[in-house]
């Protein structure tokens, strides 16, 4: 028996010279020799010595230091010799598979069954954000955890609950997102650094305050919706079975996410455009306007209709008219910023709220929808409308000059647009700027 230091290339190519390496075992050796990025290529390795690992071809000794480095060992079980990889200095968080393992203690049983009751009665959004919140308490119980975080990285998905947190008042940075964006969010591994003191790079995300970190993927049916943080003051303070029990609960936090989603689709979009119904835009509205009256900040919002609409209906029948409004809403969705919230108001009119959006700005944004409608070509979405033209009018209103009431504003917004269609359509005017201003 020997005991050797090993390259990472060296061990590789000693594996494919290897008597008993299967075709699969050897196109994964081929891959991890031909990768340029040697992290990259270090973590394929990792995932090969696992595997061989698991199926007794080789045997796993542990990890070594000397002289502030760190060697991952192996055995040979035929030969016996031991082979000493050393760990690349780039980076030592520990990338692992996203398995539950062993996850609760039997003094913890009344504490689970109540949060997985919760879990599966769970029925609307408005309960989510309290049953996630009580999941992450309860980590911090159950692991000793100091601070724990759901960051969600759907932009729908935030739209129904903000960010949930527990535990320190002071919170660290969001953690390694360029490491996160690979390993959790896209390969759904878990990324675990067991002592960020020894990280350099890793270490600026805790900002001084924390000494470990967990980060586990929410992620269900094939999605990701964001990432679990669970952080500790401790160095090595999250084992195997603290692993497993947050894995289970990250999956579990991700499927009534999922859940809270289609409920979100059902009770807040409008079957057929898609995009947001009467109701949600009026409680967003009424939200925005709260909002103003905290900050100051304004918000203004858009009525549009379309141009002669019941002859689109009566010369090319209903199903056509369903094309052309599903093509406007998509249309005006893809072509305003993330914040704005596009909603059908009813029949052919749309709603659209423009938070900080004030003046210029907004009949500027206004303006330029009215221009993308005017130059899409709609029969290239139905060919039976031929060369008929479809335009809109826009009327527009701002809180606070016009209204700072929901209702007031709605219908400062809707008399501006009764003056755009009355002074030829086509056109947009705003109820505090001279009429026909910004339209054609």
């Amino acid at each position: 028996m020997k005991t050797e230091k090993i390259s990472l290339r060296s061990l590789l190519n000693k594996m494919l010279a290897s008597d008993g390496t299967d075709t699969e075992l050897r196109k994964s050796l081929h891959r991890a020799l031909a990768e340029p990025d040697p992290l990259v290529a270090w973590e394929q390795t990792l995932e090969i010595m696992q595997a061989m690992s698991k199926s007794g071809r080789v045997r796993w000794l542990g990890v070594s230091e000397r002289n502030g480095e760190r060697y991952l060992r192996f055995q040979d079980p035929g030969s016996l010799d031991v082979f000493s990889l050393k760990e690349p200095p780039a980076l030592k968080a520990e990338v692992a598979p996203f398995l539950p393992r062993g996850f609760v203690r039997k003094e913890d049983s009344d504490r689970i069954e109540t949060l997985f009751t919760s879990i599966a009665t769970c029925r609307s959004e408005d309960e989510l954000g309290g049953v996630l919140q009580r999941m992450l308490a309860t980590i911090r119980d159950m692991i000793s955890a100091d601070y724990c975080v759901i960051h969600l990285s759907d932009e729908s998905v935030r739209q129904i609950i903000a960010k949930v947190s527990d535990g320190s008042p002071e919170a660290p940075a969001r953690f390694a997102p360029a490491l996160v964006d690979k390993w959790v969010k896209d390969e759904g591994f878990c990324v675990n650094v067991p002592d960020l003191g020894r990280e350099a790079e890793l270490a600026k995300y805790s900002g001084g305050l924390f000494a470990s970190v967990v980060v586990m993927p929410l992620r269900c049916k094939g999605k990701t919706y964001g990432v679990l943080e669970t952080w500790s003051r401790l160095v090595g303070n999250f084992g195997d079975d603290d692993l497993g029990f947050l894995s289970l609960l990250a999956m579990l936090a991700a499927g009534m996410i999922k859940n809270a989603e289609h409920l979100e689709t059902l009770i807040f979009r409008d079957p057929l455009t898609h995009v947001y119904n009467r109701g949600y835009l009026e409680d967003q509205l009424e939200r925005e306007i709260e909002r103003y009256k905290r900050t100051n900040e304004p918000v203004s919002f858009l009525m549009m209709d379309v141009d002669n609409f019941k002859q689109v209906n009566t010369n090319f029948g209903h199903p056509v008219g369903d094309l052309v409004l599903s093509a406007i809403a998509h249309s005006l969705e893809d072509k305003v910023r993330h914040i704005d919230v596009v909603a059908r108001y009813g029949g052919d009119e749309f709603g659209i709220i423009l938070p900080d959006t004030i003046g210029e700005h907004a009949l500027m944004t206004a303006d330029r929808l009215r221009g993308v409608i005017e130059a899409t070509d709609f029969a290239a979405i139905c060919p039976a409308l031929g060369d008929a033209k479809i335009t809109i009018s826009l009327g527009g209103a701002i809180c606070p000059f016009d209204a700072v009431t929901k209702d007031d504003l709605i219908e400062k917004a809707d008399k501006a647009l009764a003056q755009a269609e009355r002074s030829g359509k086509n056109r947009v005017v705003f109820f505090s700027l001279p009429s026909g201003e910004g339209g054609t």
